[in-house]
């Protein structure tokens, strides 16, 4: 399917949109942005130049993703998410360096959660609404609070609690075989195979 545009987004020339993405009311994708297949842009959100948004991501309303910010396939990014990339903000600055901040497969950020630039979320993580996140956080983990910390393993569809030494091994539960489509579960499948891998190497 051909990709949709409300007529109050502005979607500047050069930027590439796969099929099946939709694009909302009032939003704005910059030159050079790079849109995956079925991405779905909500209302008000301000996607930047260079910005690459991977196949299947949800970005809901009022998100700003500015440059540096990379977003993997089938990543959820509640309403008013906020992003940073600059690490020491100033007026009058001759120059500034981007800090890049990496969104992995399967990821979720609830709402109104402060990402700091520089962070890694890990594959099917689960960042809790009003978070503020300073630091990485791993796959298939559970992080909440000011700032936030890590609470809880969560399986890959994001029903099942597991404490935080449970085996990587044991994220796909029979709620996500019910509530994943067959592409994200092989992929939740996949990251763990190889975590599992890199854990068996390093042990």
């Amino acid at each position: 399917m051909s990709p949709v545009i409300h007529p109050t987004a502005i979607v500047e020339k050069d930027a590439t949109l796969s099929e099946d993405v939709k694009v909302w009311h009032f939003a704005h994708v910059r030159k050079g942005a790079v849109l995956g297949p079925s991405v779905s842009i909500g209302k008000d959100v301000y996607v930047d130049a260079d910005v690459t948004i991977g196949e299947g991501s949800r970005i809901q309303n009022g998100v700003n993703i500015y440059k540096g910010v990379e977003i993997a396939r089938w990543c959820f990014i509640g309403p008013g998410v906020i992003f940073t990339n600059d690490l020491h903000p100033r007026v009058g600055r001759k120059d500034w360096t981007i800090t890049s901040t990496a969104l992995e497969d399967g990821c979720s950020l609830g709402a109104g959660a402060i990402i700091r630039c520089g962070v890694r979320i890990g594959a099917f993580a689960l960042v809790g609404a009003g978070a503020i996140v300073t630091r990485d956080i791993p796959p298939f983990c559970l992080a909440t609070g000011v700032p936030a910390e890590l609470t809880d393993r969560i399986c890959a569809c994001g029903d099942t609690k597991l404490p935080l030494i449970s085996w990587i091994g044991d994220m796909i539960k029979p709620c996500c075989h019910k509530n994943l489509l067959a592409p994200v579960l092989m992929q939740a499948q996949s990251i763990i195979k190889g975590l599992v891998k890199a854990n068996a190497v390093s042990a």
